[in-house]
């Protein structure tokens, strides 16, 4: 092989290892922005978590509350109203859709723990994503080394 074949080679290698390296480095930046997305999903369910396990723990302490007993009842956006309790035997549930039924306050919980159940899936689900992601990341960012590596 010629001198000049030679470079011609090297340079061809030299063009795929920079195109190589572009494209590892564009499905990074994807991977990167995957990432975030799916954080961000963890974050919303996590609070949806926590605010149906405040709404589990209340519900579970209602039977300790009396008819005529006042307190404050959310009207939505943090904005509260001071009420009377009526009734501790039935509580309104949101079942999807934008339904409401009427419920005893045993059904109530099974209703919400089924949810929190579900969510909980959901957000392993997400956290099992967000590992595999990180885990090609990972070994992109090791292809991208050696690549650059080569390039010196």
């Amino acid at each position: 092989m010629t001198n000049h074949e030679k470079k011609r080679e090297k340079k061809h290698v030299h063009i795929e290892d920079k195109n190589q390296l572009q494209e590892k480095y564009i499905e990074l930046q994807i991977l990167k922005q995957q990432v975030s997305s799916l954080i961000e999903q963890k974050h919303a369910i996590d609070e949806r978590e926590n605010e149906l396990n405040v709404t589990l723990a209340a519900l579970r302490k209602l039977d300790t509350v009396k008819k005529g007993d006042e307190m404050w009842s959310s009207i939505g956006s943090g904005a509260f109203v001071r009420s009377d309790i009526k009734d501790i035997e039935k509580v309104l549930v949101a079942i999807g859709a934008g339904l409401v039924v009427k419920e005893s306050v045993p059904k109530s919980i099974e209703i919400l723990e089924l949810r929190l159940h579900e969510f909980s899936d959901i957000n392993n689900e997400v956290v099992q994503q967000i590992n595999t992601l990180v885990s090609r990341m990972s070994k992109l960012e090791t292809e991208l080394q050696k690549i650059a590596g080569k390039e010196e």
